[in-house]
């Protein structure tokens, strides 16, 4: 990859965070009003509902629960395709912090924690991480963001007066894994490959499943086999990903799911094989559609198992105004 692509990138990301080339011309399409209404800011959380939780539960049999979290430390692997270098720090000031006090010589503990911290790790896109410069026929050029909302009227420095994280409800809804990277063994997935709608199909069939398993409000995973870089080769994790194809993106919108999960950090083939350096995929669910995204997820616990229908539970931490939260993503069946 060329150095020009990076500082590209680097400036839409310091100005407005948005990604750069893309396949379609998104600024000029209009995708609001939402189908939840002009004024909707949880987008596919709308289809959460009782009956979707008392289906999820159904799955539930043996009382298992998989964790699907990386854990956080300073050695894990921070996207840097940036022109600045992300951060991660946890300090324990003072260790212990206070103390002793009182008679029975007490003394605690607390953190101090730095860094991009709703966007490293295993992590949950808000619907105010991402958005489209939209350019109408006449007229300025504007940031617009799902439903239409504009960068002028929500975004704040110190947090987004819509579409934050604190948003989102509880998850706790059905969870549907397709392992492309095992449907695909011995062969690996590299960089910049595309995962098409027939590899997924392909890959349900593998195990079983039809594309009508997949059903409104359900959290649907990409196991690529990226993960396993995670701690083994950051620099190759960092350096690019495989991904979704934009047909494949199309394909996962017409599911209408609540949240796409991978086991990197995009949900497109980055660079793809173009050499686009993001295809749309993170705007067609986050900012036309209101799915939300997970990333960093760690699926060898199902994998293992051979697990692929689950319930699955998650929450966001309601940080006002952020573009996302830290996540602990578990499965239970």
């Amino acid at each position: 990859m060329t150095t020009r692509p990076i500082r590209l990138l680097g400036l839409l990301i310091l100005t407005c965070c948005l990604p750069t080339v893309v396949a379609e011309d998104l600024t000029r399409k209009i995708w609001w009003p939402s189908e939840f209404g002009p004024t909707d800011q949880i987008g596919a959380a709308n289809r959460l509902n009782p009956a979707k939780v008392l289906q999820a539960a159904a799955l539930i049999k043996t009382g298992v629960v998989v964790d699907m979290t990386h854990v956080v430390d300073n050695d894990m692997p921070l996207f840097s395709l940036t022109p600045y270098a992300r951060q991660y720090r946890l300090v324990i000031p003072g260790s212990p912090t206070y103390g002793p006090m009182g008679e029975n010589a007490l003394v605690w503990n607390e953190d101090y924690l730095a860094g991009e911290l709703t966007q490293n790790g295993t992590q949950f896109d808000a619907l105010a991480h991402m958005g489209t410069v939209y350019s109408p026929a006449n007229g300025q050029p504007e940031v617009r963001y799902y439903n239409g909302y504009r960068q002028a009227d929500i975004a704040d420095a110190h947090g987004f007066k819509k579409l934050g994280v604190e948003q989102v409800p509880p998850i706790f809804t059905r969870g549907i894994l397709i392992d492309i990277a095992s449907a695909i063994a011995p062969r690996k997935l590299d960089v910049g490959d595309s995962i098409s709608v027939a590899d997924l199909q392909a890959a349900l069939a593998r195990q079983g499943m039809r594309e009508a398993d997949i059903e409104p409000g359900d959290a649907l995973f990409i196991n690529t086999g990226w993960g396993a870089y995670w701690h083994t080769d950051k620099a190759k994790f960092n350096r690019g990903i495989p991904g979704l194809s934009p047909a494949a993106g199309d394909w996962v919108v017409t599911k209408k799911v609540l949240l796409v999960g991978t086991d990197n950090w995009g949900v497109e083939a980055i660079p793809d094989q173009g050499g686009r350096l993001f295809a749309p995929n993170h705007q067609k669910f986050l900012v036309e559609n209101g799915i939300y995204i997970m990333e960093n997820i760690d699926f060898s616990g199902l994998v293992q198992r051979h697990t692929y229908r689950f319930a699955f539970a998650f929450g966001a931490i309601p940080f006002r105004g952020a573009t996302g939260s830290p996540a602990r993503p578990m499965a239970i069946f």
